[in-house]
């Protein structure tokens, strides 16, 4: 017999829309989220257009309520977890038996650039802090430590189609 696999719930953060409605709206209106970077230091900025979720950081742990301490693949998967629970009408994850999928690509890739400007100038300087959640995996577990899940938590890593892959 085949287990059954429920979706209670529905959570987005992309480049269209800060919310399940916001980028469904978009969709609706064909509007397009590919515009120049604008949040982030790169060699890039005034020559790729990307998708670029427009909150920063700071900005994503206040709505989060959480410290900005973590990496920003941490808390963009916060911010759609925490819709998706919210979207479902579960009160306290803690009381299912309730499972995590997480699909990323770059984990803290964000932390480790920020690590390396400092090490690639002095092979003695740079936080390692920021180079302890580059692997995927951690933040799949921070985000299921945060949401109290701790019955299933697995992460896909299969490059642009992680995110399909776990669907």
């Amino acid at each position: 017999m085949k287990a059954r696999i429920h979706v209670a719930g529905l959570g987005c953060i992309t480049a269209i829309g800060n919310s399940v409605a916001e980028t469904f709206h978009a969709l609706e209106h064909e509007q397009s989220g590919i515009s120049p970077i604008t949040l982030f230091d790169t060699l890039h900025k005034n020559e790729l257009p990307v998708g670029e979720v427009k909150l920063s950081n700071t900005a994503l742990a206040n709505r989060l309520g959480i410290k900005n301490n973590v990496t920003r693949t941490s808390l963009l998967g916060l911010a759609a977890a925490q819709e998706a629970i919210t979207h479902s009408g579960i009160k306290n994850t803690s009381e299912w038996r309730t499972g995590f999928i997480s699909a990323t690509t770059v984990g803290g890739m964000d932390k480790t650039e920020h690590f390396l400007v400092d090490f690639l100038k002095d092979k003695t300087k740079g936080d390692l802090h920021d180079v302890v959640h580059h692997e995927c995996g951690s933040t799949t577990e921070w985000i299921a430590g945060q949401l109290q899940i701790n019955d299933f938590i697995s992460t896909i890593n299969t490059a642009c189609s992680s995110s399909v892959n776990a669907i």
